[in-house]
């Protein structure tokens, strides 16, 4: 007779692992005889909001959970932020080959899905109608909920104790702190400059007493298997890879924002004309977490030059470290500021991007 199974799934970001994690993987682990955490936001360059890497993240896991007596595993999960599909593909990928190398049998294994519904993040969770549901209640310390976001300010700039999150939990993220003195400045760089952002945009949403969207404008420019990226010269994303773009300034239409700051940043020695004859799509880029800094849209607009032996000559501007034609081949998340990946991948259907052959070196 076949044994059943139950396998936990636990999806989160945690940036970094805390008390209140373990608490939800203790109570999964009361249900079920394993449980897989999904590491999300895998793959994407250190930023205030994300500032650990998948594996980073799955050594505090792993040291977090170290005594339990039930297995626990984690795998990166990648963002899809314009494809909810292909995230929920995703999903289901990385639990199919968990099982597989676990040695779980589908026919034989519950799938039990692990989580609260805290914000519009959660919508997630009614997405695997397949698979059973077990509510999360979410750790306080007091009235408020543990979370990661104030964990990091903890960490980062010392505005609370950060024991109340679990001693044993923080204390290899202290240990990961007290030995990477470089990325920790950059993270506190990144952090100070995204509080003065939305400190000033909710200043202004004072005045007119409503939300303000920043409209920005991006261009994608390809030619011959090449991407036109810059690299980013100031903080947010300082020394990252983007997509030439910035502000809508006055009286600007966002396609001509987008060619001014393509000829700022990257100095094509092209005339503007010939280049705006050469626009082929545009597509507007809202996710609301597209960006750390706030509620900021933008649209990007797809220039295509003719293929030739050699590329448009280039000049990096002033906003800019530089500017280089990277090949569609070399172009990943990890490399990338913000959703610029996403809006290459979503407007450059070339762009190569293999999940399952993620999972695969995992």
């Amino acid at each position: 007779m076949t044994t059943k199974q139950t396998l936990a799934v636990f999806i989160g970001r945690f940036q970094p692992f805390h008390l209140g994690h373990m608490d939800v993987v203790t109570r999964a682990l009361d249900a079920a005889d394993s449980i897989l955490l999904l590491v999300g936001s895998a793959y994407r360059p250190r930023s205030w909001k994300n500032p650990f890497t998948y594996a980073e993240r799955r050594d505090f896991i792993m040291a977090g959970t170290a005594a339990l007596d039930k297995p626990v595993a984690t795998l990166p999960l990648v963002d899809t932020l314009y494809n909810d599909r292909a995230w929920t593909t995703n999903v289901r990928t990385a639990v199919t080959a968990h099982m597989r190398k676990a040695g779980l049998d589908p026919a034989t294994t519950d799938v039990i899905l692990t989580g609260f519904e805290k914000d519009k993040s959660s919508r997630y969770l009614s997405w695997f109608p397949t698979w059973k549901m077990l509510d999360a209640t979410p750790t306080k310390d007091g009235t408020a909920i543990l979370n990661a976001t104030d964990l990091r300010e903890a960490l980062f700039f010392g505005t609370h104790d950060p024991a109340r999150f679990g001693t044993a939990h923080v204390a290899p993220v202290t240990q990961w702190i007290d030995a990477n003195k470089d990325a920790v400045q950059t993270i506190r760089d990144e952090g100070k400059f995204v509080s003065n952002y939305r400190a000033r945009t909710a200043a202004a949403e004072a005045v007119y007493g409503y939300p303000i969207p920043v409209n920005t404008a991006d261009a994608v420019v390809v030619q011959s298997g090449h991407v036109l990226l810059v690299k980013r010269g100031a903080h947010p994303g300082r020394g990252l890879w983007a997509l030439p773009g910035g502000h809508i300034d006055p009286g600007e239409t966002s396609q001509d924002a987008a060619l001014r700051e393509l000829y700022e940043e990257a100095g094509l020695d092209m005339p503007r004309g010939a280049m705006r004859g050469r626009m082929r799509a545009r597509r507007v880029f809202d996710h609301p977490e597209r960006s750390e800094k706030g509620w900021v849209r933008t649209e990007a607009f797809v220039f295509e030059l003719q293929d030739r032996a050699k590329l448009e000559k280039l000049k990096s501007g002033s906003d800019a470290q530089a500017a280089e034609w990277v090949p569609i081949t070399e172009i990943t998340p990890d490399t990338l500021f913000e959703d610029h990946f996403d809006i290459i991948h979503a407007m450059v259907p070339e762009v190569p991007f293999a999940y399952a052959s993620i999972l695969m070196a995992h």
